[in-house]
């Protein structure tokens, strides 16, 4: 099961990253996992990684004042925004010229794929086979979307 975690923080980018790793290793704990075997590695790309066998996969991300986690035993790519207008200029070139709450959710698609491939927003554009999009709206006036495999079971955001 990939579970889905958020919580409220500052709305400076350092305290949200902060958050956002606090907030991972505590989705571990619950996890059965000990901080102390957690060793946190990246990609060249720059993606996160727990260094070691059988430890579990997750994915970050953070917003405004809120930051969010999913964490499981198959890869996932989470992306929270702030409901907002996408810029015209964005939408045009990456969304297909979507406006208002379909820009955001193809934002936010294109977000977490990328964060699933690990390419980042400009290779999320393509679904890898076996996964799927869920939209989440447990945070007022925010949009949390996980990109997972279509076989796994989700639980439902909860905040830590």
């Amino acid at each position: 099961m990939i579970n889905v975690f958020f919580r409220r923080c500052g709305n400076t980018y350092r305290e949200q990253h902060a958050a956002a790793y606090e907030l991972l290793y505590a989705a571990a704990a619950l996890s059965g996992f000990k901080k102390e075997a957690l060793i946190l590695c990246r990609t060249e790309e720059g993606k996160p990684y727990f260094k070691g066998e059988g430890l579990p996969l997750f994915s970050l991300t953070h917003s405004g004042d809120y930051a969010a986690c999913s964490i499981g035993p198959l890869p996932s790519g989470i992306d929270l925004e702030r409901r907002r207008e996408i810029p015209e200029r964005v939408s045009r070139r990456f969304l297909g010229g979507a406006t208002g709450e379909e820009a955001l959710r193809r934002f936010t698609m294109r977000e977490s794929c990328g964060k699933l491939t690990g390419g980042g927003f400009f290779t999320g554009d393509r679904l890898p086979d076996g996964m799927r999009f869920l939209f989440f709206e447990q945070i007022p006036g925010y949009l949390l979307t996980l990109c997972a495999p279509a076989s796994e079971e989700i639980g439902q955001p909860r905040p830590l």
